[in-house]
């Protein structure tokens, strides 16, 4: 069970049992005895007690107990009647978790609790998650260093291509001449390098130049692919068994699936991750709480706060928004068409995928659908209905 408050208590009772055993002389414990340790020595046990009940109240989502907002319940109940009107196309889950409890959950169109789904481009914010667990471990130095440290069996040729840094791709401001649009479109930049097989590493790396690194934001999927890269290269293990070791068993994931790419020499040039919609929401969780889960820091603490920080501002045009900004592989900001602005973070793919994370309010929002013709339009939900 994800929240095992019996197994925590019990280590807790433990050590303040050992604690209270040290204040006791041996063979003295009778009743006078006890009053006068306990009396000389009550400010200290009601320290102890007090931290030791309040550490880990919210180091993971209790999916047993509910959480009480009647206002953002009572909101929740109209998403869900549109939701099942049609009013956002065919959505698949809706999720909101506040205070690590679950407020709202809801399955529709024959999908349910146990269902994984596709994350599509929020695979992207699970990629940053991974560097960061890798900068945890200390894998991956920093994420300020040259790529060509890493790249090493490749030749990067140029000078632009030689200031390209870890960052710049997480950004998305790679400074690659890149296209990509519609999978149909025959200048698709990705689909040319997906669709023979072959090194995408290397296809990817002798991408000509357009600007210079760190200036441009050109969304791409070419970023997240030499991400994976670095990450396979320098841990030795592929993407999916790092994702594994790393990320996923820590938090107690274990349904997903992951696409397996041709981007040799590793298996996985760019995975594509299917996780259910209680397991997206551990991930935005695991930002709520600064990377830490279980007592356990998995991302770094500064990289959770430049990861979904605004670095990149006023991109992302869609039929929906007009602008979000950008962090590493973490959207943020969005500003609707009606001109209303949200204070959020989230993972977005295509379809409406959906992971949205407030810090003011402690919640979590995740919705799976899949809406091609209007990917952004299931993030309305939010907007509509959920936000303050």
């Amino acid at each position: 069970m994800l929240f095992n408050g019996y197994s925590r208590i019990s280590c807790k009772t433990l050590c303040l049992l050992f604690f209270f055993a040290k204040l006791v002389p041996r063979n003295k414990l009778h009743t006078n005895t006890l009053a006068v340790i306990v009396g000389r020595n009550m400010k200290y046990i009601l320290l102890l007690t007090f931290y030791l009940l309040t550490t880990n109240v919210f180091s993971q989502i209790n999916f047993e107990e509910k959480s009480i907002d009647e206002t953002l319940y009572n909101r929740a109940l109209s998403a869900d009647s549109a939701i099942k009107k049609g009013e956002f196309g065919t959505v698949h889950s809706l999720l909101i978790v506040k205070n690590g409890k679950v407020l709202f959950e809801n399955y529709y169109n024959e999908w349910t609790r146990d269902s994984i789904h596709q994350l599509q481009s929020a695979t992207k914010s699970v990629i940053s998650t991974l560097l960061g667990c890798a900068l945890q471990k200390g894998i991956i130095k920093n994420e300020n260093d040259l790529i060509s440290d890493y790249f090493k069996q490749y030749s990067l040729k140029g000078n632009l291509k030689q200031q390209i840094t870890i960052s710049d791709l997480l950004t998305q401001r790679h400074g690659f001449q890149w296209k990509e649009g519609a999978w149909e479109d025959p200048n698709n930049t990705w689909r040319k390098i997906i669709s023979k097989e072959g090194d995408w590493y290397k296809k990817i790396l002798d991408t000509p130049m357009d600007t210079t690194p760190g200036t441009k934001f050109v969304y791409s999927n070419a970023a997240p692919t030499l991400i994976s890269g670095l990450i396979q290269s320098e841990s030795k293990m592929a993407i999916d068994s790092f994702a594994i070791h790393y990320l996923f068993e820590p938090l107690d994931i274990k349904n997903y699936w992951f696409w397996q790419g041709n981007g040799k020499p590793e298996n996985n040039g760019m995975p594509l991750i299917s996780l259910t919609s209680r397991d997206m929401a551990k991930i935005g969780q695991l930002y709520l709480q600064n990377g830490r889960w279980n007592n356990q820091q998995i991302l770094p603490e500064n990289y959770v706060k430049t990861a979904t920080s605004s670095i990149v501002t006023g991109v992302g045009l869609n039929g929906a928004y007009k602008q979000y900004d950008y962090g590493y592989f973490w959207w943020s900001n969005p500003i609707s068409q009606s001109n209303k602005k949200t204070n959020v973070f989230l993972a977005r793919g295509a379809g409406g995928q959906n992971i949205i994370v407030s810090r003011k309010e402690n919640l979590i929002i995740v919705t799976t659908a899949w809406n091609m013709q209007q990917p952004n339009k299931v993030q309305l939900i939010y907007d509509w209905y959920l936000s303050n």
